[in-house]
C-alpha cells in the first residue's frame, strides 16, 4: 500500500503496515518508511 513519507516528500511502500483504529472509531494504517524510517500513516481502508 502506498503512503507518503513526509521526510522524503515521495510516496513509498510502507514496511511493517498495520491496521489501526483512530480515536474517532476510522480505520487507518501505520508503518515505517523502506528508506528513512519515519513512521507513515494512511486513513482508510
Amino acid at each position: 500500500m502506498a503512503m507518503y513519507c513526509v521526510k522524503c516528500r515521495a510516496s513509498r511502500e510502507g514496511k511493517d503496515v498495520a491496521p489501526v483504529t483512530m480515536k474517532n472509531g476510522k480505520p487507518a494504517k501505520k508503518g515505517k518508511c523502506e528508506v528513512c524510517g519515519t513512521t507513515m500513516f494512511r486513513i482508510g481502508a
